[in-house]
């Protein structure tokens, strides 16, 4: 996630408003059940437990008893059920009741699934010790025990639901995130956030406030434990099995799901929550907007807001980040940032991984994370790390300062840390002839500054895609590629080329720091250093473009801005820099579309056909965009009065 802190902005979902992000463990501990619904409902339970709905209630007369005796309804004793002043009890048929159940009122009918209704009421149940508020729809649940159902709620042919008594809906149990032994575990609280638990996996040398935050949930579970399970109001739960311990929040949908046992399930009317299709969800809290369906499993874990699941998808000890789908893959033991593709059959286990923004494709084994000792090894993705087909990485590795890298198809890699943002790990096209035996065999070729030049239309689609797809209320996702932590790291990565003391025809880790176990060619290490430091240029021209017209608001930019300009355009005044920024940003345009043409003219070769069925680079939107910017930034400077 960004450094940079975010406004104060909120929404009309009820999510609590957006502050700041937490500076310290100690911090985060302190924000723990602020604004919390789950506890809310808690404490509303523990305060009146018998009419926890605020129902105005009386007793059943004997009218109302013979009526309902006579429509195959009885109870274990009828003083301990209790109506709304204007129940009806027609509306109530062949249920039982058994111990203290409360009951609203019901009239008018009901969605039971878009297009169809019912009349509410209750019919075909069996209700123990539950309460029931007004315009519900109970038919055919054969068992609800210590239930509370709030208002225009449907349960529609349940076996059973119920609640232990002492309900912590999955919060408090430890996630063993980033490594799957549990060395740097985080306790769940149901509103967590990515910079939060980013926060308790990496900062593991405080303890002080590792203690603090492990105290903070403890405090919250203790708040939390509840009698009752809830259905909150205008939420539907149809066809299911099995429902114990769980919180299912207003407006979500359980429909066909296999299972949901110790769950929370926070939703919103105009954030629904979604669990359908086969999917069994156990020991796991659900954030809002999240689709779990095509028997996906979760287990032990969180799915952050808008996430999903689908396709077989197995997830287990890890958090998934907003905007995050899990498809028919498996992901242990992991903390996932937003925006990663994950679509098919792939495995990642004990990565960290909070920026997210990625990609693991087919058959990618993101995996090895057992030494034949312990499964205690671990892996740091960076920002936009692409994980090619069929790839095999070998743990531990660290890629946190290589964001927006890619690993191509069919490489394996060895245990390493690599320092240079926009790459490639490559198996070597061309041998090294004289170099071979200084080369270990199973080392792979870097190219650093490859996204940059050879993939710009990816970064400038990936920008596009996060901005068009963020659906996230509760976590600032910044959409640019090129920010202030991202430019740090390819301002030293710049320097660290350019400071060999040696030339030679390829470089190691020892002659180049941040190499890893891979190895760097003398044309590719001087052409690296050319694109890096037009995108510092490009960076540094921006920024000062921005200050000119009184928009820059990152603290401490305006130096930088002008330590870079005057680093690679000494001696130029303000108005040749932005001349020069056009003819940057004209340039990076040009291969923004120079990339999507090769792609057009080299399926052209091969597929009959091939420029009918895709669209060509001059009717390209990730194109267009390119050159737009080109035209804005144009127009901005000429706004300044330069030519």
């Amino acid at each position: 996630m960004s450094a940079v802190v975010p406004e104060k902005r909120s929404d009309s979902s009820g999510a609590a408003p957006i502050t700041h992000l937490p500076a310290s463990l100690t911090e985060l501990a302190l924000t723990i059940g602020l604004d919390s619904e789950l506890l809310d409902a808690a404490r509303l339970a523990h305060k009146r437990p018998e009419n926890i709905l605020g129902l105005l209630l009386r007793d059943l007369t004997r009218e109302e008893i013979t009526v309902m005796e006579d429509r195959g309804c009885r109870a274990s004793d009828w003083a301990l059920v209790q109506v709304s002043q204007d129940f009806d009890c027609f509306r109530v048929r062949r249920t039982h009741f058994k111990g203290r159940c409360v009951l609203g009122r019901f009239t008018g009918d009901i969605e039971v699934m878009p297009g169809m209704t019912l009349p509410s009421g209750i019919y075909d149940c069996t209700l123990v010790q539950c309460q029931v508020a007004n315009d519900c729809l109970l038919e055919n649940v054969r068992f609800a025990a210590n239930v509370i159902i709030e208002r225009e709620a449907v349960l529609f042919d349940i076996g059973a639901i119920t609640c232990s008594g002492n309900a912590s809906f999955g919060c408090g149990q430890m996630l063993p995130l980033s490594c799957e032994t549990g060395a740097r575990e985080v306790p769940l609280w149901a509103e967590a956030t990515v910079d939060g638990l980013a926060l308790a996996v990496r900062d593991r040398s405080d303890s002080a406030g590792q203690a603090a935050l492990r105290q903070a949930v403890a405090h919250y579970c203790q708040v939390l434990a509840s009698p009752v399970s809830w259905i909150r109001r205008k939420s539907r739960v149809r066809h299911i099995q099995r429902v114990r311990d769980t919180y299912i929040g207003p407006g979500a949908v359980i429909d066909n799901a296999l299972d949901l046992a110790n769950a929370c399930v926070l939703s919103s009317v105009d954030e629904p929550t979604v669990v359908s299709g086969g999917a069994a969800v156990t020991d796991a809290v659900l954030q809002w907007g999240v689709a779990v369906a095509g028997q996906a499993i979760i287990r032990h874990s969180l799915m952050l807001e808008h996430s999903a699941a689908d396709e077989h998808a197995s997830i287990e000890g890890s958090a998934i980040g907003p905007n995050t789908t899990i498809a028919k893959g498996e992901v242990t033991a992991t903390l996932l940032g937003p925006f990663v593709g994950f679509h098919h059959q792939s495995l990642l286990i004990a990565a960290f991984w909070p920026e997210g923004r990625g990609n693991v494709a087919y058959g990618a084994k993101v995996g090895s994370n057992h030494t034949g000792r312990a499964p205690d090894q671990e892996i740091w993705p960076g920002e936009g790390t692409f994980f090619g087909l069929g790839c095999a990485i070998r743990f531990p590795t660290d890629l946190s300062e290589s964001p927006y890298s890619t690993i191509g198809m069919g490489v394996s890699t060895l245990p390493q840390k690599v320092r240079f943002p926009f790459s490639l790990i490559t198996i070597p096209a061309e041998s090294l002839s004289d170099q071979d035996h200084v080369i270990p065999r199973a080392y792979n070729e870097l190219i650093p500054a490859w996204g940059l030049y050879n993939n710009a239309y990816g970064l400038v689609r990936n920008e596009l895609k996060f901005a068009s797809r963020d659906r996230a209320r509760r976590h600032v996702i910044d959409y640019k590629i090129l920010r202030p932590n991202i430019m740090r790291l390819v301002l030293d990565s710049y320097m660290r080329l350019r400071g060999v003391k040696s030339v030679k025809a390829a470089y190691l880790e020892t002659d180049i720091d941040g190499i890893g176990k891979n190895f760097v060619r003398e044309e590719v290490r001087l052409t690296a250093i050319e694109v890096y430091g037009q995108a510092l240029t490009r960076y540094a021209l921006r920024l000062l473009l921005a200050q000119k017209e009184g928009r820059l608001t990152i603290p401490g930019s305006s130096e930088i801005a002008q330590d870079l300009a005057d680093c690679f355009l000494p001696g130029s005044t303000f108005e040749e820099r932005m001349r020069k920024l056009i003819e940057i940003e004209k340039r990076n345009a040009q291969l923004v579309q120079d990339s999507k043409q090769h792609d057009d003219e080299r399926g052209a070769r091969i597929i009959p056909g091939y420029q009918f069925a895709h669209t060509l680079a001059g009717e390209d939107l990730v194109v267009k965009s390119a050159w737009e910017r080109v035209a804005r930034t144009s127009e901005r400077i000429a706004a300044l009065g330069i030519r």
